[in-house]
Formats: structure tokens, C-alpha cells, sequence
């Protein structure tokens, strides 16, 4: 394996599959992946009796998530690499409003389209629901799974 692809992959372990960032107090499913405790626990805040994994809908108790240590050590090692840190600051870029050159943190639910602070005035989003990208990325991972679980 070159060694490019090998630090490749140890920067995809050492990521959360929900938040796509280094793994911040990881934690382990039963069915062995891993996530931010925040991130996991966000993702079930609103279920109450099935804990779907995020990555392979395996159904996890909810108190079965188990502090991953070991883990957590090898994503502070995999955070010193030189290489993975200059992709990381590429990827925390934040978009800006090509009209505002502000950065695009508010999502437009009627339009669905991103948006600055400064577009949230304009009259064209005035009397919509608005809300911070994460909330609404969050709203909307929960409303593709409810599509999903009929079909199992």
C-alpha cells in the first residue's frame, strides 16, 4: 500500500462518519463503529426505543455505547500528521455569498438554499424559516431515515 493511500485511510478511521471531522470523545457501537459522543448522541436525541448505527442501521441500546480510549489516543496522533492537518484546514473552509462574501451558515428551509446573515434580511427569506445549517442538516439526516425505515 503507498504511503499517501495508508495515511488516507488512517485519516478516515480516525473521522467521525457523521460529522466528518477527527473523533472527539469516540465512542463504539456494538456493531463496532465509532462516532463522536455528541455526534451519536445528537443523531438519537429524538428516538426512543430502536438506536439505528448511522453507518449500517444495526439497532444499538442506547446505553451500549462504550468510551473508545485507545481511540481517541490515535486521533490525537493522527492530528500532529503535517500532511492530514493541510487537508483538514482545506476542507474547514466555509463557503461565502457570492453577492455578500459572508460565510453561509444559515439554511432556508422554503427555498432551500444557503444563506449569510446579510441574505436573511433581503426581502426574499424575510418571512421564511430559517435555521443554522447544522440544526438543518441534523433535521434533515432524520427525515431521509424515517424514508428509509419503511423499507426494511
Amino acid at each position: 500500500m503507498a504511503f499517501a493511500t495508508a495515511l488516507a485511510e488512517l485519516q478516515a478511521e480516525a473521522s467521525c462518519p457523521i460529522c466528518l471531522d477527527y473523533l472527539r470523545d469516540p465512542v463504539t457501537t456494538d456493531c463496532g463503529h465509532n462516532f463522536c459522543g455528541s455526534c451519536i448522541h445528537q443523531c438519537w436525541e429524538d428516538l426512543q426505543d430502536v438506536f439505528p448505527c448511522p453507518v449500517c442501521l444495526h439497532h444499538c441500546p442506547d446505553n451500549s455505547l462504550k468510551r473508545n480510549t485507545q481511540l481517541c489516543h490515535m486521533t490525537d496522533i493522527v492530528k500532529q500528521l503535517p500532511t492530514m492537518r493541510r487537508k483538514r484546514k482545506q476542507q474547514k473552509e466555509k463557503a461565502l455569498c457570492e453577492q455578500h462574501s459572508q460565510v453561509l451558515d444559515l439554511f432556508c428551509e422554503k427555498d432551500l438554499e444557503l444563506l449569510c446573515p446579510q441574505c436573511r434580511v433581503s426581502s426574499d427569506h424575510q418571512d421564511h424559516l430559517l435555521m443554522p445549517i447544522e440544526q438543518a442538516a441534523a433535521s434533515h439526516r432524520r427525515k431521509l431515515k424515517s424514508y428509509i425505515e419503511p423499507l426494511r
